[in-house]
């Protein structure tokens, strides 16, 4: 009985120093980690001493381009054929082009291309029409999956460490605090792992974004005299039916108003016959006066 508490307490005291352990190596992870990059290779000759060769930084790069183009269809064909060719793929497109022709018509794209080959895309895609702006960006991750890496490492070896635990101890307790433990672990190896992944993909893939812009005449084309002869005739009718619509709006409006216009027409009237009454009836007694 004794034997089997002491072992317990043996592997709990076992389980509490590999979790310290793991913890402080995660802490001190990049300066444990390997390197990403091969190491520089020995001098040929033993006299010439060796030259320190700085590895080269783990970018994540993207680019952007707006391009203005005479045919859009065209252009997003030869876009499609060269993003083939350079073994890369069309992430997204949006066609933003309406049946307007004397509006902007506008195409987007979202291309990957694998990071060797950005540049030759944006030269080639440059190509295709008139550029009116070009972007290349980058981000340094190589300090981010050197500690990756050195935590992956650390995980596993005490993902090791806790399986040999597991098959050491022999009372319940022991064993669900040892699987809780590795069960963790495990988790966080995934989480980790998937970063790692994630964050190669993108060092080795670069991201292009493509914006096609159609080129707008501003010089109206030459109609033939039949033609414009025709747009005339049909410009005159259209103004004859409009100005007909316009008086037969102004004769309803008319109408409907006539109570305001009628009756100081009618006080008019009638003033101006009056006076004429009276000066008729005054003319007979001006003859008789002057006999």
């Amino acid at each position: 009985m004794k034997s089997q508490t002491s072992r317990s307490l043996k592997a709990v005291s076992m389980l509490a120093v590999i979790a310290l352990a793991s913890c402080a190596s995660s802490l001190k992870a990049p300066s444990s980690a390997p390197n990403l990059v091969s190491k520089p290779e020995q001098a040929s000759t033993t006299n010439a001493p060796a030259k320190e060769v700085v590895p080269r930084p783990l970018l994540i790069k993207s680019a952007e381009i707006s391009l203005q183009v005479k045919s859009i269809e065209e252009v997003t064909k030869a876009i499609s054929a060269l993003i083939k060719q350079q073994q890369g793929d069309i992430l997204e497109l949006q066609d933003f082009r309406s049946g307007n022709s004397d509006m902007e018509q506008s195409v987007f794209l979202r291309l990957r291309v694998p990071q060797e080959r950005l540049d030759l895309m944006i030269d080639a895609i440059a190509q295709l029409g008139i550029v009116k702006g070009r972007a290349i960006k980058a981000e340094d991750v190589s300090t981010q999956l050197v500690d990756l890496q050195a935590r992956l490492k650390n995980l596993r070896q005490t993902e090791v460490q806790l399986q040999g635990i597991l098959q050491q101890t022999g009372s319940v307790g022991d064993v669900l605090k040892v699987t809780q433990e590795l069960s963790r672990v495990r988790e966080e190896i995934e989480q980790i792992d998937a970063q790692f992944t994630n964050l190669k993909n993108q060092v080795a893939y670069s991201t292009i974004q493509v914006r096609l812009l159609s080129a707008i005449s501003t010089i109206a084309p030459q109609s033939d005299l039949g033609t414009q002869l025709q747009n005339t005739w049909n410009s005159a009718a259209n103004s004859f039916t409009v100005v007909s619509i316009g008086l037969l709006k102004l004769a309803i409006w008319l109408l409907v108003y006539c109570p305001y216009w009628l009756i100081p027409l009618a006080i008019y009237l009638f003033l101006r016959h009056r006076h004429r009454q009276l000066a008729q009836a005054s003319k007979p007694d001006s003859n008789v006066s002057s006999d």
